[in-house]
């Protein structure tokens, strides 16, 4: 549990049946640097926007920014969204470590 702002949120609760429930996590999981970089970095946006068009399950900055991280469904999709920015951007998919 983390509280914030008077509130705590439980974050066992995004787990159901053994699973991750996506729409709960981008619901409750936030990056408050997020707002703040984008405004200054509106790529920065644009790249978790991309993730999230391109069919990501999940997507968020990491801390303040140095890495935008998406979550997919399959392997396949996330190798062709990677190929979908542009060559400089370092991007790379890795598949879940059990």
């Amino acid at each position: 549990n983390i509280a914030t702002n008077n509130t705590t949120t439980n974050f066992g609760s995004l787990i159901s049946e053994e699973k991750l429930d996506y729409s709960l996590a981008r619901a409750l999981i936030k990056n408050d640097f997020e707002p703040h970089v984008f405004r200054l970095h509106p790529e920065i946006r644009e790249i978790k926007k991309t993730l999230y068009e391109c069919g990501a399950l999940f997507a968020l900055m990491s801390g303040t920014g140095s890495t935008v991280y998406g979550i997919f469904p399959n392997q396949g999709l996330a190798e062709k969204t990677k190929d979908k920015f542009p060559k400089s951007y370092f991007c790379f998919t890795s598949t879940p470590q059990t």
